[in-house]
């Protein structure tokens, strides 16, 4: 019997048949298992693909709406298939891979540099200011149709990042309105070494003609056979104000009186006169200033006025030297006047025109004048004049591209907002030394001025305004203003009135009598009628000195308390991906 069961044994297990059905029989399951998975990570793979397009596409409009990303990174998500998308506020998030029964997103703005010299993954910076690119990180529950009861579904996390390179060209200074052709021609004259005679006509075209500002650089470096390279490249040099008038001309024919005045100017400048101004002080083009010369068209142009260029080049090319006026002109209720100005070094990096992004300033430059006013006394001064010594020290007027928006992603729905904030400006009637305006290292020492001095009396007096705001002030300009090239001004809050009548208001007037003259019998005016009579003579000729302290500053691209801003240009790129 046992012999029987295993001879059956050795007979069934030497017997071949039937062994793929058996091995079908084992391996089927763990094959469809195989197809399943396989189906399943193909699944997934396909929705990793679609997760990572959808937040590609969020991250793209939502840098080009940055100060609306949130809401645009919803409105993508919500408009493919995904509408119960959560939004993961500021903050700690939940894990990587936690386990999450819903899709969620983040958002983050910061700054990104386009800078080859970084590493990749440091060239975005989260909440770096200004934001100009934003990162959007997604994540959702995988699904798994067949193999979901033997693995659990991943989470799908993709992410992006966009930058939005809108960009904007702006200027800060001060726009000349109501010209006196006489003080500006002295004043032009002194800062370019020349004799300058134009009329207002001629200034008028100057100030109301615009030129191309890649333009006008494509003419000057031809001046300054530069031949190739880039916009940079004519940055790095530097230029005469002839080459600058000349080059100005070249590009304003379409205003005939504007280039024979630039023409005029330019022949008038001795060829002795070699002062060089270094352009980088007076242009800031940004990424535009790689491009080649030549293409200015082809990337981002801007307009600029002829007489802000030919003020702003004056006066950084003086930017060492104390200029001595004595007007010559004859101005109601004035004797005559004399000055000296004194212009500091711009601050670096912060020229008086710039293109770029957000976070762009541009600056005046310090300025110093001493004004002293001779006026006419009557009688009641025993015929004697009363002088009145003004000093202006004005610090740098600043404006900062605080934002470059387009929301329909057109340049025609351009917003630009800059923060603009005028230079502090301190002014006195009193007495300075001329000969320590240009050391801007230190500050003039203010005596009391002396405004009248005769034998028997003696009127001494001073003021002391001080204006300035502790905040910027937000400028915005639309597209259409743009290209009417508005101008917008900002003001320091206690400028009230004019600056004249200011200081007058805070004259603080000392008389001194020599007492031996007046033993002789002299008739000599009481106290207060001598003080009361010197103040109704001063406050008579408030208008031409303010006329004549606006034309001295404004030339130069400077005022007292206020400061014009101009939005030049705007570009609004397109929104790209980036890393």
């Amino acid at each position: 019997m046992g012999k029987g069961w295993s001879s059956l044994a050795t007979r069934w297990l030497g017997n071949a048949s039937g062994n793929v059905a058996i091995l079908g029989a084992v391996l089927l399951p763990v094959g469809i298992a195989a197809a399943a998975l396989a189906v399943d990570e193909g699944s997934l793979y396909l929705e990793r693909r679609e997760a990572q397009s959808i937040t590609d596409l969020a991250a793209i409009v939502a840098a080009a709406n940055i100060d609306r990303a949130e809401l645009a990174v919803l409105t993508t998500f919500r408009e493919n298939r995904h509408p119960d998308v959560a939004l993961i506020e500021t903050g700690p998030g939940l894990p990587l891979y936690a386990e999450t029964s819903a899709s969620d997103v983040r958002i983050q703005k910061g700054r990104y540099k386009a800078d080859p010299g970084l590493a990749p993954e440091v060239r975005f910076v989260i909440g770096g200011e200004p934001a100009n690119a934003v990162k959007v990180t997604f994540r959702e529950k995988g699904t798994r149709y067949f193999a979901s009861r033997l693995i659990a579904a991943p989470t799908i996390s993709t992410t992006a990042i966009a930058s939005f390179p809108a960009e904007a060209a702006f200027s800060v200074g001060s726009r000349l309105v109501g010209v006196n052709d006489g003080i500006l021609n002295v004043l032009l004259g002194k800062l370019l070494g020349a004799n300058i005679a134009l009329s207002v006509m001629d200034y008028n075209a100057l100030i109301d003609t615009d030129v191309s500002a890649l333009a006008f650089l494509d003419v000057l470096a031809t001046k300054l056979d530069i031949t190739a390279g880039t916009y940079d490249d004519v940055l790095a040099a530097d230029a005469t104000i002839g080459e600058i008038a000349s080059a100005l001309a070249a590009v304003s024919g379409h205003n005939r009186q504007a280039q024979l005045a630039l023409t005029a100017i330019a022949n008038a400048i001795p060829a002795s006169t070699t002062i060089d101004l270094p352009l980088s002080h007076l242009f800031d083009l940004g990424r535009v200033g790689h491009l080649g010369l030549g293409q200015g068209n082809a990337g981002f142009d801007a307009a600029i006025g002829l007489m802000e260029v030919l003020g702003a080049s004056a006066a950084i090319a003086n930017g060492t030297n104390q200029i001595s006026l004595d007007t010559g002109l004859t101005i109601p209720g004035l004797l005559g006047v004399t000055a000296d100005l004194a212009i500091g070094e711009p601050p670096q990096h912060s020229p008086w025109f710039a293109i770029g992004e957000a976070g762009t300033i541009v600056r005046t430059a310090q300025t110093r004048l001493r004004m002293v006013a001779s006026v006419g006394g009557p009688g009641g001064l025993l015929g004697a004049s009363i002088r009145l010594p003004i000093y202006v020290e004005l610090a740098y007027a600043e404006a900062k591209l605080k934002s470059v928006s387009c929301p329909s992603g057109r340049v025609e729905s351009a917003r630009v907002s800059v923060a603009a904030q005028p230079g502090v400006a301190e002014v006195w009637i009193g007495e300075i030394d001329p000969a320590g305006l240009k050391q801007f290292a230190t500050k003039p020492v203010v005596q009391p001025a002396k405004i009248v001095q005769m034998p028997i009396v003696k009127i001494t007096g001073s003021a002391h305004v001080n204006m300035g705001n502790l905040y910027p002030t937000t400028l915005n300009f639309t597209k259409s203003e743009i290209d009417a090239r508005a101008v917008k001004s900002v003001s320091s809050r206690n400028l009230t009135e004019s600056l004249t009548a200011s200081l007058l208001d805070d004259l603080d007037l000392k008389v001194k009598l020599d007492l031996g003259l007046l033993s002789l019998g002299l008739v000599i005016p009481s106290e207060g009628v001598l003080t009361s009579t010197v103040s109704s003579i001063l406050g008579g000729v408030t208008a031409p000195v303010d006329a004549l302290l606006y034309n001295l500053l404004s030339a130069l691209g400077v005022r007292v308390g206020e400061a014009d801003i101009r939005v030049n240009g705007v570009s609004c790129g397109r929104s790209v991906l980036v890393n």
